[in-house]
C-alpha cells in the first residue's frame, strides 16, 4: 500500500475516532440519548473528579499534540535538489537543471511513438535524478514501436549522463477515450 493511501485512510479512522469520542462526551455531559444513565459511570466520575486528572489529561493532551505535529512534519514535502553536475575541473563546473530537459523528452517521445498526452515529472532517486515520462498510447499503436522509442530516449539520457546520475523510465498507460482527445493525431 501507498505511504498516501495509508495516511489518508489513518487520517479517516482517527477523525471517526475523534468525532466518535467527542459525541459520547457530550451525551455523556448533556444525557442527549439516555444511555449513560442505564451505566454506572461512578468509577468514571471518581476519576475525574480527582486532584490528578486534570494534569493527566494536559499531559495526554501534550502527548498527542506532539505526536500530530510530528506526523504532519514528517509528511511535508521536501524539495528536490533539480541539478546534476555534469564535470568539475578545478574551479569550474558544468551543472545541469534537470527540469530543463524536461520538456525536450516529451517532444522526443511524442515525435518518436505513438501516443498523446506526455507528461514527465522529476523525482530523486538512489543515483541522482529520476525522470518519469507518461503518456497515453494511441489505440493503433503496435509494441515495437513503442519499445523503440522508450530504449532510444534511455539511450540519448544514459548518452548524456554517463555516471547514471539521471534515469528515465517511460510508463504507458491505456489509451484515452475518444471524447478526451482535443485535436486528431495524424499517422
Amino acid at each position: 500500500m501507498r505511504p498516501l493511501a495509508i495516511d489518508r485512510t489513518a487520517a479517516i479512522l482517527f477523525g471517526l475516532l475523534l468525532i466518535a469520542g467527542g459525541a459520547m462526551v457530550l451525551d455523556w455531559r448533556f444525557d442527549l440519548v439516555g444511555a449513560w444513565a442505564r451505566l454506572d459511570t461512578g468509577a468514571i466520575t471518581d476519576a475525574v473528579d480527582a486532584d490528578w486528572f486534570p494534569w493527566a489529561a494536559g499531559a495526554a493532551t501534550v502527548v498527542f499534540a506532539l505526536l500530530a505535529l510530528w506526523w504532519l512534519l514528517a509528511r511535508i514535502p521536501r524539495p528536490v535538489e533539480g541539478k546534476v553536475r555534469l564535470g568539475s575541473d578545478g574551479a569550474d563546473r558544468i551543472e545541469v537543471d534537470v527540469k530543463s530537459i524536461l520538456p525536450r523528452l516529451r517532444e522526443e517521445l511524442e515525435r518518436n511513438a505513438p501516443v498523446d498526452h506526455v507528461s514527465s515529472a522529476r523525482t530523486p532517486s538512489d543515483a541522482g535524478q529520476l525522470v518519469e515520462l507518461r503518456a497515453s498510447v494511441d489505440p493503433r499503436a503496435d509494441g515495437e514501436s513503442l519499445v523503440k522509442a522508450a530504449d532510444g530516449i534511455a539511450a540519448s539520457v544514459a548518452e548524456a549522463f554517463p555516471d547514471g546520475q539521471v534515469t528515465v523510465r517511460v510508463l504507458v498507460d491505456a489509451p484515452r477515450r475518444p471524447g478526451s482527445r482535443k485535436t486528431p493525431r495524424v499517422h
